[in-house]
């Protein structure tokens, strides 16, 4: 990749995969808590409903991002794919967040705020996947 591609490749890089590990953290964190008087409380973590599905997307993007970062070359859209999977994340945390929304803990805004900037790290790829294929492509009309 030459210097004139990279945008901010690195940086973005860099900010989905701490942003993906802490998210992959926090999923293990109590999502839902729900207190009685008499019986106590009881909690559930981020991993039910779609946070199974957010898991496995968090996961694949810290893998595909970490894959760039180590100089690891892949053929095909590597700023596309990271987009989708930061995209697809961002979608699902917010689903997650509005189906449990009902006994809701301090974990699940801390898993919102994660997604958040995921989605900003891979909007970041997605223009940086827009400028290369803006700079790729071919001149209109003919000779």
């Amino acid at each position: 990749m030459d210097a004139s591609r990279k945008g901010s490749g690195p940086a973005a890089s860099k900010l989905l995969v701490i942003a993906g590990a802490l998210y992959i953290v926090n999923v293990f964190a109590p999502w839902q808590r729900l207190c009685l008087a008499d019986v106590g409380c009881a909690s559930q973590s981020g991993l039910s409903g779609f946070g199974a599905l957010n898991l496995i997307l968090a996961i694949g993007l810290v893998a595909w991002e970490g894959l760039g970062l180590a100089g690891i070359e892949i053929e095909g859209p590597r700023p596309l794919v990271s987009a989708v999977l930061a995209g697809a994340l961002l979608v699902f945390t917010i689903l997650k967040v509005l189906a449990d929304l009902d006994h809701i803990f301090v974990f699940a805004g801390v898993g919102l705020v994660l997604a958040l900037v995921i989605g900003y790290g891979g909007w970041q790829r997605w223009q940086e996947y827009a400028a290369g294929r803006a700079g790729a492509a071919p001149p209109e009309g003919g000779g």
